[in-house]
């Protein structure tokens, strides 16, 4: 269960875990775990009320291409893709990150 990891790191960020009632969290598309699937995972261990929206990838390539990642394969804890104007690995600019958005405390 890699999911685990994901949320040990988001817990470890979050002061006073006791107190908190709501949480907003963004996964970014090429983050190896589906961001519904990370909420629902939240919910089940904190109770929490859990919002989770993805952010779209945004990556630059060698080719001149800024856009949108061409996502070929999800796997089980990560994302292969490529630039969909030539096919070689682009560079990233956004879209790896799992970032905490707010904590609404009771």
């Amino acid at each position: 269960m890699h999911e685990h990891s994901f949320i040990e790191a988001i817990l470890s960020n979050i002061e006073n875990r006791e107190n908190v009632s709501k949480i907003t969290i963004e996964v970014g598309e090429l983050v190896g775990i589906d961001a519904n699937h990370l909420g629902e995972h939240i919910i089940e261990k904190t109770g929490w009320d859990v919002s989770v929206s993805e952010k779209k990838s945004k990556v630059k390539c060698e080719c001149g291409y800024n856009g949108e990642a061409k996502i070929l394969q999800r796997l089980h804890d990560m994302v292969i893709f490529e630039c969909p104007n030539c096919g070689n690995a682009p560079e990233i600019l956004q879209g790896k990150d799992i970032k905490i958005i707010n904590v609404t405390y009771k």
